[in-house]
């Protein structure tokens, strides 16, 4: 018998057995999530990245969630926040890519989501120092040649300012897995980009 919704919620937003909770939630709902963005004309691919997002979301806003009634509702407008936000990375992206030919240079469907998002600010690369095209390119191409695992947390640790709990709930990995990513990671891109940039730090 599935432990009802509401349920579920309440302890989690009592602090009670939390991590479990969620993935219930997870479990639950990701796959109704997954098809949302899959209906929108995102591949699969795309479609699994912007459901963790969306869960990570979750993950950090739940408590703030006044009914456990309104769980599904809030849900899906996240999902639907999410989306839209994606909408103007991708529009900003092309506008980009048309003003300075960004598309030319790293290659016609390539993803920059590490230089256009990339926050300024303590803990960060400066978005400042991110002016022309080589150091886009470099710092782009470094990101893609880590490992998927070890790129997914970075992205969550550097553009979503996630904790270490935080990635390894919504990647279902152990916060030691998560460390040891962001620590390698931290290594590689340093030595990779240091003609480039004074320090990685996340």
């Amino acid at each position: 018998m599935e432990k009802p919704i509401d349920s579920i919620i309440t302890e989690f937003q009592q602090g009670r057995d939390s991590q479990r909770n969620f993935q219930l939630l997870f479990e639950r709902f990701y796959d109704r999530v997954w098809r949302f963005f899959q209906r929108k004309g995102f591949s699969p691919e795309d479609s699994e990245e912007l459901t963790q997002e969306v869960f990570l979301s979750v993950y950090k806003g739940l408590t703030e969630l006044r009914g456990p009634e309104q769980f599904q509702s809030w849900l899906f407008a996240v999902a639907r926040n999410t989306y839209v936000n994606e909408l103007e990375r991708l529009h900003a992206r092309k506008r980009e890519g048309v003003q300075v030919s960004l598309e030319e240079e790293v290659g016609e469907g390539e993803d920059l989501t590490l230089a256009e998002r990339l926050p300024a600010g303590p803990g960060s690369i400066p978005i400042e120092t991110i002016l022309d095209r080589e150091r886009i390119e470099t710092l782009h191409e470094a990101m893609m040649q880590l490992p998927e695992q070890m790129r997914r947390c970075v992205q969550f640790r550097v553009l979503q300012d996630a904790s270490y709990q935080e990635i390894a709930t919504v990647m279902e990995i152990s916060i030691n897995t998560v460390k040891a990513h962001l620590f390698k990671a931290r290594e590689t891109l340093r030595e990779r980009l240091r003609p480039y940039f004074a320090e990685v730090d996340f």
